[in-house]
């Protein structure tokens, strides 16, 4: 009997894994054949399937399957395991009908039903005071960013007469839809939990394993789809593109500097998620949509697998105390950097570099990094051997993203915006600045100050919980014991 109601629990986990690998093969199937011509996008009752909504379902379902299969076994013994399940359950299929919905109208209604479904996630745990004080907060924001995203849409269907996504190419003035793009911008933002509203983000680690890896791998790359999916109206609008590349630099600057302090894994990994998705929001600025939309492909992908294996951390730190691994030597990091800079150069003159130098300076400083620990770690004599295996990655990379403007063959306006490139690539040396300091002069006065600010998130998430506290007070329950529960 017992081994009969184990099996019975098990059945809607094994069932739901078995609709989601099915929905995976055909949405993935769906995204090929159009991708490569086989198949025109196809419409039909308010939904609408195109190579960028197939390959955002299809990863839906890879990230859905991977997290259901852990929730059910760290659920198994639970007795809240079925209502846990109703609601993730509830939570992945408003996600998918996000990605699908090409009507304005299911769109909005998909965007809202995910941010319910997650609040019900958030607080499945009701006696832990700071889920509820993150849950909180996420609410007031997510009603701020659903009316202005309301407020657009409406516009759209009052301005232009389209109420549909993939009515968006029709416009024909587009002078007109700046003031649109801002609010697409803003509504991004808020989503993607970009400065100064990022706190939420941070203190959800409270939430279930699973709920974390879910929201950390899908539901927050919404922002960045968002951006994707209405392309044709964020393009000429530079202006808008201004705001997004200001305040997703600004964040990415904060929260890449703020992750090099933190000791606990999942606030790492929370902060990481902050800086990934303001990265992603810098290349759609720049107008990359399609390496916006492999970034999202491979940071969703990294973050589950991160989330979901976070209790190895502490075994994987312990390897590296005991293979007493070191900074690399400041000589081995100038090599590095001129092993990058001439792989990337020749990059970019092989495979044809776009104007900006932002995307090209990102990936370099990456590849020094990398080839700095691999040079001080294995000697110089085995230069050329990681050199080759760098450039393979190097070409790997710069391959996946010209795979993928098959996605998204249009958007990329042309227009060179020098300003923003510039700013990108200021904030990428002040991310490198910072991380060098920290590592090297971490004992002297300014690095101990800087180390001080960045551990404390420089005190903005402070703002954001005073404000939303005063606009919508919240009764936390009591944390201290009740007298007959004491010893």
């Amino acid at each position: 009997m017992f081994i009969f109601a184990k099996g019975r629990e098990f059945m809607p986990w094994r069932g739901t894994q078995t609709v989601l690998v099915i929905l995976m093969g055909l949405f993935l199937a769906s995204c090929i054949a159009m991708a490569s011509g086989f198949s025109t996008p196809l419409y039909a009752f308010g939904l609408g399937l195109t190579p960028l909504s197939a390959g955002f379902a299809a990863m839906i379902c890879f990230i859905g399957f991977i997290v259901t299969r852990y929730a059910a076994l760290q659920f198994r013994d639970e007795r809240d395991s079925s209502k846990f399940w109703r609601r993730l359950v509830a939570t992945i299929g408003a996600i998918l009908l996000t990605a699908i919905a090409d009507h304005f109208l299911l769109f909005w209604l998909g965007w809202v039903s995910v941010s319910l479904t997650l609040h019900r996630l958030l607080v499945f745990y009701p006696e832990r005071p700071r889920a509820l004080l993150a849950a909180h907060k996420k609410f007031i924001f997510a009603r701020i960013a659903e009316t202005l995203l309301a407020v657009t849409l409406v516009s759209l269907y009052l301005v232009y007469d389209i109420h549909a996504i993939s009515q968006l190419p029709q416009i024909s003035d587009p002078s007109v839809s700046n003031w649109l793009a801002f609010l697409l911008v803003t509504v991004a933002a808020m989503k993607c939990a970009q400065l100064p509203v990022h706190g939420w983000l941070l203190q959800v680690v409270e939430a279930p394993t699973p709920v974390s890896a879910l929201l950390h791998a899908g539901i927050i790359n919404l922002g960045g789809y968002l951006l994707l999916q209405f392309a044709p109206l964020l393009t000429p609008a530079e202006g808008a593109r201004w705001l997004l590349a200001i305040v997703a630099g600004l964040s990415m600057l904060v929260a890449a500097s703020v992750t090099m302090t933190r000791i606990s894994v999942k606030v790492r990994l929370a902060w990481s998620t902050v800086a990934q998705m303001a990265l992603m929001l810098v290349e759609i600025s720049l107008g990359f949509y399609a390496l916006a939309a492999l970034h999202l492909l491979a940071h969703s992908c990294y973050k589950a697998y991160s989330f979901l294996s976070a209790g190895s951390v502490v075994e994987q730190g312990e390897r590296q105390q005991f293979a007493q691994l070191t900074l690399p030597r400041v000589k081995g990091l100038l090599l590095a950097s001129v092993l990058a800079l001439a792989l990337v150069v020749l990059a970019a003159w092989l495979f044809g570099a776009q104007l900006y130098f932002a995307p090209w300076l990102a990936v370099g400083m990456a590849l020094a990094l990398w080839l700095a620990s691999e040079i001080d770690y294995f000697g110089r004599r085995h230069s050329l051997r990681t050199a080759l295996i760098a450039a393979f990655w190097l070409a790997l990379y710069v391959a996946g993203a010209w795979i993928f403007t098959l996605l998204l063959p249009a958007p990329y306006s042309g227009h060179y915006l020098l300003g923003i490139d510039l700013w990108v690539c200021l904030v990428l040396l002040g991310i490198a600045a910072v991380y060098l300091w920290l590592l090297y002069r971490p004992r002297r006065a300014l690095g101990h100050r800087l180390f001080i600010a960045l551990n404390a998130g420089l005190y903005l998430d402070e703002w954001a919980t005073r404000f939303s506290l005063r606009l919508w007070p919240l009764r936390l329950p009591s944390t201290t014991p009740r007298k007959g529960d004491r010893a």
